[in-house]
């Protein structure tokens, strides 16, 4: 027989319950937020539909840029003119995220080559909807995937610069950009740093530095982050590498693939 309850364990155990209740009930509201949520299994499908998109195309220059440069900008001729010899040089795919402004500089460039040309086009948000579907008003339908999650277009762009097998030729280009651009540059400087990219061989990240417009970040990272402790000296030197021209930048392809 259980002894009678007094009054303190009577109030003890209320406490008890009403915590427990409030625990179950966050807990339920936590799990009815995550089914409101757009389904994991949404995004894992994409990442398996841009990886299929790079096992059809093959891998190849991977190119970050602005999304903002007008074709009348002198970096969007530079950067048509890289994209061609790149393409020419390597014999590969000119990848890029298949925007307007450099984006669509660098495939241009491909197509002036002669060679293959394909992406992931991100799906906006207008109006606070999203967009459906993304038309490329150029290429062919089966050279690129709409993509609703960053995340997965991220892992298409990385996929189709690393290297499965030693007679690829790729590599990441990073031409001028923004925000959007940095996320990417980072994102891939970072896999890079940490040896998790992916990639049975090395992989050139060339940086393109026109007109020294990279040079504040370039300089923030060498003189602020090692003073602060953040890197090492030189720490970021063997992952990339800068240059102010399209000539640098073919001569350390030539060099890295000994062309």
């Amino acid at each position: 027989h259980r002894a009678p309850m007094t009054a303190s364990t009577r109030a003890r155990s209320h406490v008890d319950f009403s915590r427990r209740f409030a625990s179950l009930r966050a807990r339920a509201s936590t799990s009815a937020r995550a089914s409101a949520r757009e389904s994991p299994a949404k995004v894992q499908l994409e990442m398996s539909q841009c990886f299929a998109l790079v096992e059809r195309h093959g891998r190849g220059a991977v190119y970050l840029g602005s999304a903002r440069v007008p074709e009348t900008h002198s970096h969007y001729a530079r950067t048509r003119e890289l994209a061609k010899d790149i393409a020419t040089l390597l014999d590969c795919t000119t990848w890029s995220g298949l925007g307007p402004g450099l984006m669509d500089a660098a495939t241009r460039g491909a197509l002036d080559a002669e060679r293959a040309a394909a992406g992931f086009m991100i799906l906006l948000e207008a109006g606070g909807a999203r967009q459906e579907t993304r038309e490329h008003p150029y290429l062919p339908r089966e050279c690129y995937l709409n993509t609703s999650f960053f995340s997965a277009r991220k892992h298409g762009l990385v996929d189709a610069g690393v290297r499965s097998a030693l007679e690829e030729k790729t590599c990441f280009v990073a031409l001028p950009g923004g925000v959007g651009t940095l996320d990417e540059i980072f994102e891939i400087l970072a896999l890079l740093q940490l040896k998790r990219i992916g990639t049975s061989h090395p992989v050139p990240f060339i940086v393109m530095n026109y007109d020294g417009c990279y040079d504040g970040l370039l300089e923030f990272l060498r003189r602020d982050m090692v003073g602060y402790g953040a890197l090492a000296e030189n720490e970021l030197a063997p992952h990339w590498i800068a240059c102010d021209t399209n000539e640098q930048a073919l001569a350390h392809l030539r060099d890295f693939y000994s062309i």
